[in-house]
């Protein structure tokens, strides 16, 4: 029996933690509160003005994971007394730079959660490439001439084999004869959180990579060569360069013969950062921004209207642990808007030592912490189009520049204490 003829319910209700891992522990609370406002839950997309569309995602979603090949569909009594996971929704409005909503996003995941380190999963770890690897490669490209090509494999992890048995109930919203509680999924491959899944497909693609014939690099374990051909890999993107295009278009080819993937063509995104390849001076360069990220760090704070700053931070400005300063009088999500501001500077160096002197305190960030990441807010928005150039001149040779800030810690009251580097 396919899984597409199953019936979708048109029920409103909320995916909740269930028993499992969490029987033991003693009398507490849990809850979970989205910060993105464009993200939800079963129950809230389905009260949304636009379900219908959510609908449509949910039923495209599902669609797509079987004809994958994801799992089996079977009765309950043929697993005997083995322990289910629950399924869980993820919904997301993807909109465009203006604010437009352009697509309608449904995502089944697994409750990773449910899964006991050593019983179900081992090793977790799945390494992405660096980013100083990328900017050196778009350099290269600029400099050798090398063409280059963006590619997305879809559904990424669901393309990678599980490596334990694993079942599934039914998502909400789908039962079969008109009862969601008799049968279960029994799943082949990956799904979206479980704790294995990441490495699983960073296994998978590195094994496929290597029958290509790729070298994986010493340095960067998610950079491969084949000759004049490099590949980079984040997760489910990948950025190809090579001299030859015929050379990138077979290599594509081989890819979608073992895995669903998009070819993007050229370069212009990459794992969110806008990439704009130019002329300046008569010499090609490429200008690397986060306009979409930076719009996401403003609302997050709800500074839209606030004023403007012409520089990142005060002359002389240093932070310090500030033990008995005031509380901080805004609850917005301190370490969230640091790691988005990290992620940041990647484009954006002139914010780079403002966000250190801010990182440093999130265990217990105050008032005066607090203001300093609004006065970095307040000058992203005086300077929202600005991001950084890769513009290489070879007749420069290497030059290298060096910040020697004692770690940050010129003004630490204890040059041992951990806080303070």
């Amino acid at each position: 029996m396919s899984f597409v003829a199953l019936q979708l319910r048109q029920k409103t209700c909320m995916n909740q933690l269930h028993d499992g891992m969490m029987s033991h522990v003693n009398a507490y609370a849990f809850s979970a509160t989205m910060v993105d406002n464009d993200t939800y839950f079963y129950g809230q997309a389905m009260n949304q003005p636009d379900r219908p569309s959510f609908i449509k995602a949910i039923v495209k979603e599902v669609n797509d994971l079987f004809q994958n090949d994801v799992w089996r569909l079977c009765h309950r009594s043929e697993i005997g007394n083995i322990k289910t996971i629950k399924a869980v929704w993820s919904f997301k409005q993807k909109r465009s730079p203006d604010g437009t909503v352009t697509k309608h996003k449904a995502r089944l995941c697994a409750h990773g959660g449910m899964r006991e380190d050593g019983v179900h999963f081992w090793d977790t770890y799945s390494p992405v490439v660096q980013m100083t690897t990328v900017q050196i490669l778009l350099i290269l490209s600029l400099l050798l001439g090398l063409k280059t090509r963006s590619i997305y494999f879809t559904l990424a992890f669901t393309q990678a084999p599980l490596d334990v048995p694993t079942y599934l109930d039914l998502p909400t919203g789908f039962s079969v004869d008109g009862d969601p509680k008799n049968y279960v999924l029994e799943l082949k491959k990956n799904l979206y959180g479980l704790h294995q899944a990441g490495l699983n497909w960073f296994d998978t693609l590195h094994d496929h990579l290597l029958d290509l014939g790729f070298t994986q690099s010493i340095l960067d374990p998610c950079c491969y060569t084949k000759g004049n051909l490099i590949l980079l890999c984040y997760v489910d993107d990948c950025l190809l360069f090579c001299s030859d295009e015929r050379k990138l278009t077979q290599t594509v080819d081989n890819l979608k013969k073992k895995f669903i993937l998009e070819d993007q063509g050229d370069v212009a995104a990459y794992l969110g950062i806008d990439v704009t390849k130019s002329i300046c001076d008569g010499i090609p360069q490429f200008k690397l921004s986060q306009p979409h990220l930076m719009q996401r760090v403003i609302s997050s704070l709800g500074l839209s209207y606030s004023r403007l700053h012409d520089t990142p931070a005060e002359p002389g400005f240093q932070l310090s642990k500030d033990s008995d300063g005031l509380d901080r009088i805004y609850h917005w999500y301190f370490c969230s808007v640091i790691g988005m501001l990290n992620y940041l500077c990647g484009t954006r160096p002139d914010i780079l030592y403002s966000v250190n002197q801010c990182s440093r305190f999130c265990n217990n960030p105050k008032l005066s912490h607090e203001k300093a990441i609004k006065r970095i807010i307040c000058y992203l928005k005086r300077t929202p189009s600005e991001g950084i150039y890769l513009c290489p001149d070879s007749s420069k040779g290497i030059q290298c520049y060096v910040d020697a800030d004692f770690a940050s810690g010129w003004n630490a009251s204890d040059c041992e204490e951990p806080s303070s580097v």
